[in-house]
């Protein structure tokens, strides 16, 4: 018997000894670890993130190897969701945020609220990039780098046409100012989502609720319609102009002599002459639409707790910082107020709009609710729909690609 007894203790120590040593202890672990980071950046940007970025990293944590790979953007969509069905991919990427939606959906993705320390450091992302990681409840992202758009002016013909000597803080003053004019003052290309939505949001609109879930009731709110038909209104009075509807001149080319305002991200030339401002604010709220990318821990890495400190890691001031220099506008509210930040006449703009900023809506058929979209604002600017009709059909229809 004593036989026996010593034979079943020796197991019993052996079978919790190997859940011990397979137990996955990442960050904490002593032996050498690699975990692979897929990325697009430009030569520019991987440039900071192999000198600047990666060093900084292994001061911090010897013992786990960053392993950067450079991948084609034309094909990177392609190449993620293979390797979902693969199992051949990266434990870490940089994704586009109108993917990661897709991705969680196709479950390649692990839900980083499930970390202990999530609801701390979310709260120091800003609002609008990190909701862009919201799926169904579960955030599978984190915010890595940013962008919106602000109001581009021409401070010549702001004096000249519309008789304001400083860009004003309010889209009242402006639109009083721009009422006499006789010609267009407030340009926008088309009625795409990345184009219209802050111009519909800057006048009441809504698109769904705060979780992305449901556009009836929001879409079709009164707000919503009112926000449409004021736009409506400034086109009529030759205020506001849509440059595919109207044929119009394109908002970069009619900037230089015809327009006095659009909205626009930081990705063009800025002049003494042509400034980036923020969105003068319509009954006391600004607007603007949510771009960039986000940084996803794969649920097929073995190593999930150091991609997800390495994607923490990415998202500290001092990589964000790193970063910036290369045009990556940070995502931390700690950072609007930064001098690196204030001392620059286009990032200070661009940071202190994104407080405002909101996403599209994220969601796997992303392009099927962009059509939705599209096809609703062309209804009413060319063919002259009915504002609540339309938005209501539209409201049906984005509800049946949210389930």
């Amino acid at each position: 018997m004593k036989k026996y007894l010593t034979l079943f203790a020796l197991v019993v120590i052996s079978f919790f000894s190997f859940i011990a040593c397979n137990q996955n202890t990442d960050t904490t672990a002593e032996e050498d670890i690699t975990i692979t980071y897929w990325h697009t950046y430009g030569d520019s940007e991987e440039a900071v993130l192999l000198d600047t970025v990666i060093p900084l990293w292994n001061a911090a944590h010897p013992n786990i190897t960053i392993n950067t790979v450079r991948q084609d953007g034309s094909q990177y969509h392609e190449m993620i969701v293979t390797s979902f069905a693969t199992g051949n991919g990266p434990d870490v990427a940089r994704i586009d945020i109108s993917n990661t939606a897709a991705y969680a959906n196709q479950g390649g993705l692990v839900a980083l609220n499930t970390f202990s320390d999530f609801a701390t450091i979310s709260a120091n992302y800003l609002d609008g990039p990190l909701s862009t990681n919201l799926y169904k409840g579960s955030y599978y992202g984190l915010p890595l780098d940013t962008n919106c758009k602000a109001a581009v002016v021409n401070m010549d013909l702001l004096e000249s046409e519309l008789g304001l000597t400083s860009i004003p803080a309010t889209m009242e003053e402006f639109i009083a100012a721009a009422a006499s004019r006789g010609t267009y003052s407030l340009n926008v290309s088309g009625v795409g989502d990345w184009d219209l939505y802050p111009y519909f949001w800057l006048f009441g609109g809504n698109l769904t609720n705060d979780e992305f879930t449901q556009a009836s009731g929001y879409l079709n709110s009164q707000a919503s319609i009112d926000s449409i038909n004021k736009l409506k209104d400034l086109r009529a009075q030759n205020i506001f102009t849509i440059r595919d509807i109207d044929g119009t001149a394109d908002a970069w080319a009619g900037i230089q002599d015809a327009y006095v305002m659009f909205f626009e991200g930081p990705w063009y030339g800025f002049s003494d002459n042509i400034v980036a401002s923020t969105i003068p604010t319509y009954e006391g709220r600004s607007a603007s639409v949510v771009g960039g990318e986000n940084i996803a821990v794969f649920i097929t890495s073995e190593h999930q707790e150091a991609a997800y400190e390495f994607a923490k890691f990415m998202t500290s001031e001092e990589i964000q910082l790193a970063m910036l220099t290369v045009g990556q506008i940070p995502i931390l509210k700690s950072l609007v107020t930064n001098a690196a930040v204030l001392d620059d006449p286009k990032w200070s703009v661009y940071m202190k709009q994104l407080e405002s900023a909101k996403a599209r809506i994220p969601s796997p058929n992303n392009d099927e609710i962009k059509t939705i979209w599209s096809n609703a604002m062309t209804d009413i600017f060319l063919n002259g729909a009915d504002v609540a009709t339309t938005l209501n059909s539209a409201a049906a229809a984005i509800d049946a690609e949210l389930e």
